[in-house]
């Protein structure tokens, strides 16, 4: 009888321990906890590097957010990302030169967001800026580009075409905060019709190119024979003169050789006595006077082998 009552003891002092209202209770700290967790989580935010932040308030724009971690009320408020980095689009457009030549052009355009200006960027284009603004300014910038320059001059002048381009661009979006970093001209393709006379032009211009290569070729050949022919010709005359100046030294030492010769002899006794010898008649003088010696020659006489008894 006494365990059962101590028995019936213990489950009425469990029972009132756990009643209705500390089941309720606890259940209620649970549920702040919880509550109050993901209240936390909602009001810490983090705007990622190359992105800025749109503050929203119930909706409206109130402030922008650097990259980083942030808090913001967890009920009323939330942070729209806006791409802050450099953007690239590309695009073909059609459009007419000066001189009304159909081209259609490749480019390529890198711009940026003005981050002093993302509020107004925002509440103006949201992030639809590329579609609603920068594509068709493109369009507009390009066809402005291409008609102040003939056809053959957006292939020869390709960097002051694309120069153009830029500053137009680039004079469109600023009213919306839009900055242009650079733009590349990749190609222009022409109609048919104009490929095929820009083929012949060129094909008539290396002919021309070449007729004057050749003419200059000829000229040069020619005067080179000239050049030839009077190097040959003051050749012949310097050995003319050569020769001729030889043989003026050669007879003017002959005659001096002769000259000397005969200045020599005629100082020499035996030549003397060889002409006075060469000038006898073979006759001896009837008479002989002087002081002088009686010359005697010598006269040789033939003899016989035999003589006569």
């Amino acid at each position: 009888m006494y365990e059962e009552k101590s028995t019936r003891k213990v489950v009425t002092m469990k029972t009132g321990f756990w009643s209705t209202k500390k089941v309720f209770a606890v259940f209620a700290i649970i549920l702040l906890i919880v509550s109050g967790s993901f209240a936390l989580l909602a009001a810490a935010k983090q705007v990622p590097t190359g992105y800025t932040g749109v503050l929203l308030t119930w909706g409206e724009a109130t402030a922008t957010l650097s990259p980083g971690f942030h808090w913001i009320m967890p009920i009323g408020q939330e942070i729209f990302l806006m791409n802050s980095q450099v953007h690239k689009t590309e695009a073909m457009e059609s459009s007419a030169s000066q001189d009304l030549q159909e081209v259609t052009t490749s480019i390529a355009v890198n711009f940026e967001l003005d981050e002093s200006h993302i509020l107004d960027i925002y509440r103006e284009l949201r992030s639809d800026y590329e579609d609603r603004v920068v594509k068709p300014q493109i369009q507009e910038a390009l066809k402005s580009a291409t008609s102040k320059y003939i056809a053959t001059a957006l292939i020869t002048q390709r960097e002051s075409v694309q120069e153009t381009f830029m500053n137009i661009l680039r004079e469109k979006l600023s009213q919306y905060h839009i900055n242009i970093l650079s733009v590349s001209v990749t190609n222009f393709q022409f109609s048919a019709t104009f490929n095929a006379a820009i083929e012949a032009k060129v094909t008539a211009e290396q002919k021309a190119l070449e007729a004057q290569n050749y003419l200059r070729q000829v000229e040069y050949e020619a005067q080179q024979q000239i050049i030839k022919a009077n190097a040959e010709a003051n050749a012949t005359i310097t050995l003319a003169q050569a020769n001729a100046t030889k043989t003026i030294i050669t007879a003017n030492a002959t005659a001096e050789s002769i000259r000397l010769v005969n200045s020599e002899l005629a100082n020499s006794q035996q030549y003397l006595d060889y002409l006075e010898i060469m000038q006898w008649n073979g006759e001896l003088p009837y008479y002989y006077g002087g002081t002088g010696n009686l010359p005697i020659f010598t006269i040789p006489v033939p003899t016989n082998s035999t003589e006569t008894p």
